[in-house]
């Protein structure tokens, strides 16, 4: 059914003010040529502008019902449903998902034929040590490395993984236990980003030394190693989580990674060294969608609280050749008050218009010369995914459950199809939507046709038949760019989780001012020191930590020449055996240096006599903490500890010990001792009753052990310090689907203060 709609009024309902100026592996795995026609990222490639040069796309389908069980120009629907837009890149669609019901939840990445919608092979990932909710898992979308056919997934725990084309893993990255990853109830995680060897992404931390500071940061990662190429820190502040995905652009030489902070900014980074380039500060809250270009300018959005008016949300427009600090009066054009904060906008140049989805799911059309509305188009109630412009036409799907397919212009907009989904069957909780199956993911286009994921289901509209893949234009070739003077070096790895004795060879490389890659002269010389670390730098830039100091923390400084110009790698040496600490050799307060998410929140203290590790009084929302002083990849040991909080006005905190991601907890007020692998997986959670008191000491022991059949047994116990250890476990479990690896450490929530003694892995 067509429903024209005429042109509103463009006198605004917002206040505005113009303030101025391939390889041999992918044929061998894929049967079809990638082609211009991919979709290998969120928001499409290589522009990453929700856009597709596509032609001849349905105007028109059905989903399946009763009286129709095949729908209508629907070439196939699999029952995976999803919150994040699938990819596609050959003739593969990438999905990632929830696994098994709300009880046995887990991430998963599937490949389908896109032919027929079959899975080709799937795999599964674990979720550990996150307060994410199980409804609330696979966020993100997967990525595909063009150049390889790789695919890159960002768990809802910040796990990062690389995967092959025919489903084998090749590294991954626990952002968690590396780096201190706090990932909350929200769930909100951001979709890997593809640039050249780099894969980006970006989370909440809190680590050690310089990224001891709680902050989200932006993270470069090796394509082919997962090893750290720079973490870049441009946030001086943490509203909330966000999953604002980076665009890349080369603006006036630069190639930039321009994303939506927490911190309520438009950042610019170099994406070659993660340096900061701009910044325009305009929220009270994290932004969460991403930005969209037209030429070097940058159109931005959001639907939060405002700096500058009581008003919420903000539609701006301003040049991304700018430096430093951007001012407000330096934007081309501000408008407040849509509040677009969770779709990202589309532009069509040629028109001169941006159309956007605000987040009550009413369409919105933007005169691009000054910012003023167009016209308006309401499509529901509310509104997650993000609006796709190919062939004409804008393909949209609602929180509501319906999916649109319109055809807009500067005058208006005419319905071509409107469709509402099947009844759902999601069986989560909390974003389920009463009615239709819910639309959170944005749609991909691909090969002749639209795909669009449900809580419940993915769909591939249009013909049965795969369009043809056509090989891309080759690009014009650009003038290879002048590189100046060097003026960064960045050591890689820049960020390094080593054991005691393990060597690593770290090397150098020079870039300009405009993150263009500089030769390093003949005969430069590097000089390399070892910085707060225990150990030997070679000059040909490999450091050896000394094996008998242990678990320590420090910097690896590379300098160019006879200087100014030098670079450092941060070096973490984590135990990876044996270990036994007691704090009593400790001269000073501060905890160990190399220990993730100690600093600043817990410090070595006198207590009745004996040094202990203490947990500092926090009654904030950020008192919960994990701390690690483990390699990640330790397997089948055990922990013991002495544990103890304080108790005021009848208040006991929570503590424990974890060991292979599993978390041994005493619960305080509610006297009790639970095992968790993951606290929403329901079934495998063990509790017992466990009486114990504030301002005691007792001893705690975890033991995780995989065993020879795939399982892994966990099992745990407590007893008052300096009584015969008991011989029952007080929770055991068997896991089959196990954390294999992870590193030990120890969990706290204690408003009043927590102490940790006489640690033992064996």
């Amino acid at each position: 059914m067509r429903i024209p709609v005429p042109r509103t009024s463009v006198t605004p309902r917002h206040r505005l003010a113009v303030l101025g100026g391939a390889t041999a592996l992918i044929l061998a795995v894929l049967t079809a040529t990638p082609s211009a026609d991919n979709w290998p990222e969120w928001r499409g490639g290589p522009k990453r502008d929700g856009r597709s040069a596509e032609t001849g796309l349905p105007t028109k389908w059905a989903p399946p019902t009763d009286k129709l069980p095949a729908g209508e120009n629907l070439a196939w629907r699999v029952p995976i449903g999803s919150r994040s837009t699938p990819v596609v890149f050959g003739n593969r669609v990438y999905v990632y998902a929830p696994a098994g019901d709300v009880a046995h939840r887990q991430e998963r990445l599937v490949a389908l034929d896109a032919a027929t919608g079959k899975t080709l092979w799937e795999r599964q990932f674990p979720v550990y040590l996150t307060d994410i909710p199980a409804h609330r898992v696979a966020w993100a979308s997967p990525s595909v490395d063009p150049a390889t056919g790789n695919i890159y997934t960002f768990g809802g725990n910040a796990h990062l993984r690389a995967t092959s084309p025919d489903g084998k893993g090749l590294w991954e990255r626990s952002l968690i236990e590396d780096f201190g990853a706090v990932t909350t109830h929200g769930g909100r995680a951001m979709s890997p980003v593809i640039d050249g060897d780099h894969v980006i992404v970006s989370t909440l931390i809190s680590a050690w030394g310089t990224l001891a500071r709680g902050g989200n940061r932006y993270f470069a990662f090796d394509t082919k190693t997962g090893q750290a190429v720079w973490v870049s820190s441009p946030q001086t502040r943490h509203w909330d989580t966000n999953y604002s995905t980076p665009i890349i652009a080369t603006i006036n030489g630069v190639r930039l990674a321009i994303a939506g902070g927490t911190d309520g900014v438009y950042h610019a980074l170099k994406a070659a060294t993660g340096e900061p380039v701009w910044r325009l500060d305009v929220s009270k809250r994290a932004l969460n969608n991403s930005m969209v270009l037209v030429g070097n300018d940058v159109v931005a959005t959001h639907s939060e609280e405002n700096f500058d008016t009581s008003e919420m949300g903000l539609v701006t427009r301003f040049d991304g050749t700018l430096k430093g600090e951007i001012k407000k009066d330096q934007t081309k054009w501000f408008v407040h008050g849509p509040q677009i904060g969770f779709p990202t906008p589309v532009v069509d140049e040629a028109a001169g218009v941006m159309y956007a989805v605000d987040n009550g799911a009413i369409l919105l059309a933007f005169d691009l010369t000054d910012g003023h509305e167009l016209w308006t188009k309401k499509l529901g109630t509310l509104q997650k995914g993000s609006p796709v412009l190919a062939d004409g036409k804008l393909y949209v799907g609602t929180e509501n459950g319906k999916v649109y397919i319109l055809k807009p212009s500067k005058t208006g907009v005419e319905v071509l199809d409107e469709d509402t989904l099947p009844q759902s069957k999601y069986e989560g909780t909390g974003d389920a939507v009463p009615g239709p199956e819910s639309i959170v993911a944005s749609p991909a286009v691909a090969n002749g046709r639209v795909y669009i994921a449900s809580m419940d289901a993915l769909y591939a509209i249009g013909p049965k038949a795969l369009k043809p893949a056509t090989a891309p234009p080759a690009p014009a070739a650009a003038p290879a760019a002048t590189p100046g003077a060097p003026t960064a070096a960045l050591v890689f790895p820049s960020d390094v989780t080593l054991k005691p004795g393990q060597a690593q060879k770290f090397t150098v490389t020079l870039y300009d001012a405009n993150g263009i890659k500089v030769p390093t002269p003949a005969g430069t010389t590097i000089a390399w020191a070892a910085e707060g670390l225990k150990g030997t730098a070679a000059p040909d830039g490999t450091f050896t930590p000394d094996a008998a100091a242990g678990s320590q923390g420090g910097a690896l400084k590379a300098t160019v020449g006879a200087g100014p110009l030098a670079g450092t790698a941060r070096v973490r040496v984590a135990i990876s055996g044996k270990f036994e600490e007691n704090f009593d050799a400790f001269t000073s307060e501060a905890p160990p240096s190399g220990w993730v998410n100690a600093t600043n929140k817990f410090d070595v203290k006198d207590l009745e006599g004996s040094k202990v590790l203490q947990r500092r009084e926090d009654q904030t929302l950020t008192r919960r903490a994990r701390l690690f002083f483990g390699a990640p990849d330790m397997s089948n040991y055990t922990v013991e500890m002495d544990v103890r909080t304080t108790e005021k006005r009848r208040q006991q905190g929570d503590v424990g010990v974890i060991a292979q991601r599993y978390v041994l907890v005493l619960f305080g007020n509610s006297q009790k001792i639970e095992l968790q692998p993951w606290q929403p997986n329901v079934e495998m959670t063990k509790s017992a009753p466990f009486a114990w008191k504030g301002d005691a000491w007792y001893r705690v022991k975890l033991e995780v052990l995989n065993q020879k059949d795939g399982t892994t047994r966990v099992r745990g116990k407590a007893w008052p310090r300096g009584e015969t250890e008991p011989a029952a476990w007080l929770v055991e479990t068997i896991d089959k689907q196990g954390h294999k690896a992870g590193s030990p450490g120890l969990y706290s929530d204690a408003p009043w203060g927590a102490s940790f003694d006489n640690i033992k892995v064996y």
